[in-house]
C-alpha cells in the first residue's frame, strides 16, 4: 500500500505527449518528470477498491491485465529490463527473494500469527 520508493524522477528524452484517462500534456525534452506511486497504485479507474489491500489482486486472468498499471522503477511489472529503458534490473529477483523467504518461514515454523505489519507469535517445526 505503500512503497518503498514513493516518487521517481526522469527528464524527457524527446518530445512527446503524455495522455491521461482525460487529459493530453506536451512534453518537451529536457523537462524534468516526476511519478508518485501512491497516487498512480490508487487510481479508481484502473483498480477496484483501490484503497483496500487485496493480496489477491494481482492473479487470475483480470490480475495480469492489471500488472501492466504495476510500475517497477521505468516500466510495467509484465516488461522486462533492457539497456535502453532503464527499468529496475532487480525486479525479478526482489519477488523470489519474497518468496524464498515466506518458504523458509513455513519450513520453519509450524504455526506463525501477524498481522499487516508484524508477526506476533512463531511456533518451531519439531
Amino acid at each position: 500500500m505503500n512503497p518503498p520508493v514513493p516518487l521517481q524522477f526522469g527528464r524527457a528524452r524527446k518530445d512527446f505527449r503524455l495522455t491521461s484517462h482525460d487529459s493530453v500534456y506536451d512534453v518537451k525534452k529536457g523537462e524534468l518528470l516526476c511519478g508518485f506511486q501512491k497516487l498512480v497504485m490508487r487510481d479508481s479507474l484502473i483498480f477496484d477498491e483501490p484503497d483496500l489491500f487485496k493480496p489477491d489482486r494481482f492473479t487470475k486472468e483480470k490480475g495480469a491485465q492489471l500488472l501492466d498499471y504495476l510500475y517497477w522503477s521505468n516500466g510495467p511489472q509484465s516488461g522486462s529490463p533492457t539497456l535502453s529503458n532503464k527499468q529496475c534490473a532487480g525486479k525479478d529477483v526482489v519477488a523470489l527473494t519474497a518468496a524464498l523467504l515466506v518458504a523458509h518461514l513455513f519450513r520453519r515454523y509450524d504455526s506463525i500469527t501477524g498481522d499487516s505489519s508484524s508477526i506476533t507469535a512463531l511456533q518451531k517445526s519439531k
